[in-house]
């Protein structure tokens, strides 16, 4: 276990470091901590709101988190940003102790698949996160740790373990958990060996299991139900859940869009010919806890396809998964110049950095230039020490898990002065903060709560249209408005400007009272 307690201890380090590389970036992190700061600030403990109105699109736990860990350290803008990494760590070592369970005759495995879970690209960039899918993903642990379990014993308290960790799977995300966990329930002959329970074993347990999930979720649910009323039980029970299936109203992709985003989510290690052969699927067939884990992976992409909504995270509760599977496949030699070709990512974002000092990149040009030669530089080496880390090293895996952890590294390094001068919310969040009581509002149809907590603010910012803002000028004397097309308001004055992602916020106040 001592590899997979270092692998654990190299991606919380590196979570810490991308944390302190960029901002609580809207609309996703900006929301939730928003979210969290209304519960804090008197809102509802059973019932999430956000910028005033009710928010059923998510479970409370992760707002009940960032207070408990607020309560402890008081409010801040760092503290926060440790619960969702928290949980992501937490899932590097349980990825290590389901490869011991899977593998007692392997235990090298263990330490491998916690390694290549913790340096992927797409682990570091969500597990580092405020968001919800790290909890997803420990929870889709804890219940493969006890299907298994339950195929080699099924006593009743390795069923109330599944029922628990579902429950935490509802309370993380919502009952998007089953997806993740019921393919693997449901092929329980294709994948336990010939000593495996009957089907009526195993369906009454499966009933146990689920008869614990909705007691726990009940807990907080039916309270929720009767408090939020019948907006939030439409919102709960079918918005969030049946119609995003059926008809996402956002994040709609093809069918195609997760396979087409696999090779992304497995390099580097199964861009190697050893990593390939390990996902054939003559491998994959081999033996039982490799059958275990390839249903899982297999399942959950299967059903996420189908599904209209599709995101690139909503697949992190697989990516242990794909670690445990490629951990079998490690190469064994050392890599040598031939191989750098597993280190195109790098070299790609090393031109597109000496694209950008050059000022060859339009983009960056029109934001006025926010990224500094010695950012580009400090990325550059970043990349330049993962290349040189792979090329030297003797063990194969660490050299190779040198190369997304450089990217991951460098990507953040170089871009940093970008993502504080354009994303961070900070110096927009005191600019209105003085008008929280006189009235705030916002031009931007799309705005998501992105400027509540970084000012603290105790009231809603309100949404207009232009045929709104005349009423709210008479309303609201004293009070701010943010436009973002630049253009002039009639009878107000522009004060201030300042940047937000792509585009810039103009702050208004009456003529009367601007000076």
């Amino acid at each position: 276990m001592r590899t997979v307690l270092t692998a654990t201890l190299l991606f919380a380090l590196t979570a810490l470091l991308l944390i302190a590389l960029r901002p609580l970036m809207p609309v996703d992190e900006t929301r939730y901590v928003a979210a969290a700061w209304e519960m804090r600030m008197g809102g509802s403990p059973w019932v999430p709101h956000l910028n005033g109105a009710i928010y059923g699109h998510k479970p409370p736990l992760l707002f009940w988190l960032i207070n408990l860990v607020w309560t402890a350290t008081g409010v801040n803008a760092w503290a926060p940003r440790l619960v969702g990494p928290a949980f992501a760590t937490a899932s590097v070592l349980l990825t290590g102790v389901l490869a011991r369970r899977l593998w007692p005759d392997a235990p090298g495995r263990a330490g491998a698949a916690a390694l290549i879970l913790a340096v992927s690209p797409v682990w570091l960039l969500f597990g580092s996160t405020t968001m919800f899918d790290a909890m997803l993903t420990t929870a889709t642990l804890l219940a493969m740790l006890a299907m298994w379990s339950a195929a080699r014993d099924p006593r009743r308290a390795a069923w109330i373990a599944l029922g628990a960790a579902i429950a935490l799977g509802v309370y993380s995300k919502g009952p998007v958990i089953l997806l993740h966990v019921l393919p693997v329930a449901l092929s329980m002959p294709l994948w336990v060996g010939p000593d495996r329970p009957s089907w009526r074993i195993w369906v009454r347990g499966l009933v146990l299991a689920l008869a614990v999930a909705l007691l726990l979720v009940g807990l907080w649910l039916v309270p929720a139900l009767i408090f939020g009323g019948p907006d939030y039980r439409t919102e709960v029970l079918w918005r969030q859940s049946g119609g995003r299936m059926v008809a996402s109203f956002a994040h709609r992709q093809p069918w195609w869009f997760f396979a087409a985003l696999l090779p992304l989510m497995i390099w580097p290690f199964g861009w190697t010919a050893s990593g390939l052969a390990a996902l054939h699927p003559r491998r994959l067939w081999a033996q039982p806890g490799i059958r275990l884990v390839a249903l899982w992976a297999v399942g959950a992409i299967a059903c996420f396809s189908l599904i209209s909504g599709k995101q690139a995270h909503y697949l992190l509760p697989e990516m242990p998964a794909f670690a445990l599977l490629l951990a079998g496949g490690l190469p064994a030699r050392r890599w040598q110049g031939r191989d750098l070709w597993l280190a195109f990512p790098l070299v790609g974002l090393g031109l597109a950095y000496a694209a950008a000092a050059a000022r060859l990149v339009p983009a960056l040009v029109r934001l006025g230039d926010p990224l500094p030669v010695w950012s580009l530089a400090l990325g550059a080496v970043c990349l330049a020490v993962g290349i040189a880390a792979f090329l030297r090293l003797r063990a194969a895996p660490v050299a190779l898990a040198a190369l997304p952890l450089a990217l991951m590294i460098g990507l953040h390094a170089g871009l940093s002065p970008l993502l504080f001068a354009r994303y961070d919310m900070t110096a927009l969040g005191r600019a209105v903060a003085p008008f929280d009581q006189a009235g705030i509002s916002v031009t931007d149809g799309t705005y998501h709560a992105q400027l509540n907590f970084a000012g603290r603010l105790q009231n809603p910012v309100g949404r207009l249209t232009p045929a709104d803002i005349a009423a709210w000028q008479q309303a609201h004397p004293a009070g701010v408005l943010l436009d973002q097309t630049g253009a002039p308001i009639e009878g107000m004055t522009a004060i201030a400007r300042l940047p937000y992602r792509g585009d810039t916020y103009t702050l208004h106040r009456m003529q009367e009272v601007a000076p």
